[in-house]
């Protein structure tokens, strides 16, 4: 009788074939569920939200957005700034901000493209300082969107405090047709 090897029997490695082809299948079928699912090939993942698979869209993703924003800060000021935006993610961003206060309003247009604006603090259009208007409105806009990124079309209004100040955003539309008239200075 031969002497017997050392080291795997043919058993052992039939089933160590066995596992390794039911791991590779395994990975192979995990991949392929995964480039499917996330969009690989034309093939649309399914809904995770009942819209049918339709674009959601919401503050965070529109092109174009209308909100007005109520803001009291910690001694009771108050003041409505009324945010009008189109081609948002572009680098022909525009957008019109009027302030409301004190029975006057002041009114800022950005061109982000060619970072110019114009103000109206007096009854007329003045060209304004680009980049100091940008860095207070523009940051004041981002945040606003940041914060509610997520609103879509026929949530209610927000409502939430913020260094001290009351904020109330409402009267928001998501990809509203916008004229270029709103963004010229009249």
């Amino acid at each position: 009788m031969a002497p017997r090897e050392k080291g795997v029997s043919n058993t052992n490695k039939n089933t160590m074939y066995i596992l390794v082809a039911a791991l590779v299948i395994i990975i192979v079928i995990v991949g392929v569920g995964a480039y499917v699912f996330l969009g690989g090939g034309g093939v649309t993942p399914p809904p995770s939200n009942g819209n049918g698979g339709e674009t959601v869209y919401t503050m965070g993703n529109a092109t174009s957005l209308k909100f007005s924003v109520n803001l009291t800060d910690s001694s009771g000021i108050s003041g409505i700034y009324k945010y009008t935006a189109k081609n948002i993610g572009t680098s022909n961003t525009m957008m019109r901000l009027d302030i409301e206060g004190d029975d006057v309003v002041y009114s800022y247009i950005f061109f982000v493209g060619n970072q110019t604006d114009w103000n109206n603090a007096s009854g007329t259009w003045a060209e304004g300082n680009y980049t100091e208007n940008w860095t207070i409105w523009g940051a004041q806009w981002y945040n606003y969107i940041t914060h509610n990124s997520g609103w879509k079309t026929g949530d209610a209004e927000i409502t939430y405090t913020d260094s001290g100040n009351s904020i109330k955003v409402y009267d928001i539309e998501i990809n509203p047709t916008l004229d270029d008239s709103v963004f010229a200075p009249m």
